[in-house]
């Protein structure tokens, strides 16, 4: 398999699962990889609920909306941590903007409460466009606005990738990396918006709220444990975290699922230390 660059895994979980060539020339033929990780094309669903606390997401996607979560996710722990690493290096990298930006999501009720404990809990795609009803196909959606303000890493896919080797480019996606702060607050949903949505029980969006995100914080600050140490405890408890997820695919909700969360609350952690040196530069000793 060729080496994937930081592109290559943000069009990835943007869900083009199209390989290149050696050479960088995108694959035309209309294979796809046939690996069970890097031939999932809603990868984002998986990488998403991994990143929110609790499993309450998970119960959301599987249970309530019909969906199947990948374990190879979790089994492929190193895989998947550089998707994590590259797609947030890449926002740190470019597209920082100058201006606010407003953008819009159409999202799950169900997100709200990491909304609203005051932080993006995974990453976000949102649109330059309109709302999409491509994307209301969840258990009642919510409408959200949200303000990218300079000094904010994001991701906009236009200016990062090409029509021709993005297969949905038109979507005029934003990313934006998890563990933000923000704040929330909740507006009035117009007529029009109450008529131009549908969820994936036809019914109308619940709610409207606008999100103002806040800088990336240094979780070196606040997080006691080391990198290593956080690394070591996700390496070693991912088959069996992998096994949880697949118990929950397999619909049995009554399983104590505490040591997944708790896994994933390393895993989190974890991340936030890597982003931390991604964002403000590594620390050395006697800094």
């Amino acid at each position: 398999m060729r080496k994937k660059n930081e592109i290559d895994l943000l069009r990835f979980y943007g869900g083009d699962i199209r390989e290149k060539t050696e050479e960088g020339i995108m694959i035309v033929s209309g294979d796809v990889m046939a690996d069970e990780l890097w031939g999932d094309a809603e990868a984002y669903r998986t990488l998403n609920a991994l990143l929110f606390d609790g499993y309450e997401n998970e119960k959301e996607r599987i249970y309530k909306e019909g969906h199947r979560l990948n374990p190879a996710f979790i089994e492929r722990i190193e895989e998947t941590l550089k998707i994590y690493r590259d797609v947030f290096s890449l926002m740190c990298r470019k597209n920082r903007v100058e201006e606010p930006v407003r953008v819009k999501r159409v999202d799950r009720k169900a997100s709200l409460y990491a909304y609203e404990n005051g932080y993006t809990g995974s990453f976000v795609s949102c649109t330059k466009g309109n709302y999409q009803d491509d994307f209301s196909n969840k258990n009642q959606v919510i409408l959200l606005e949200v303000d990218i303000l300079p000094g904010i890493p994001y991701a906009d896919f236009q200016k990062i990738v090409t029509s021709s080797e993005y297969s949905n480019y038109d979507e005029k996606e934003i990313l934006l990396p998890p563990f933000l702060p923000l704040e929330i607050k909740q507006v009035s949903l117009n007529k029009k918006e109450t008529k131009m949505l549908r969820d994936m029980n036809g019914n109308a969006p619940v709610g409207k709220y606008f999100l103002k995100l806040g800088k990336f914080p240094d979780y070196r600050q606040e997080i006691r444990a080391s990198k290593e140490e956080l690394k070591e405890r996700v390496q070693k408890g991912s088959m069996l975290a992998a096994s949880e997820l697949q118990k929950m695919n397999n619909g049995q909700w009554e399983e104590d699922y505490s040591k997944y969360v708790g896994w994933k609350q390393d895993l989190h952690a974890y991340l936030k230390l890597v982003y931390s040196d991604i964002c403000y530069g590594e620390k050395t000793d006697g800094q």
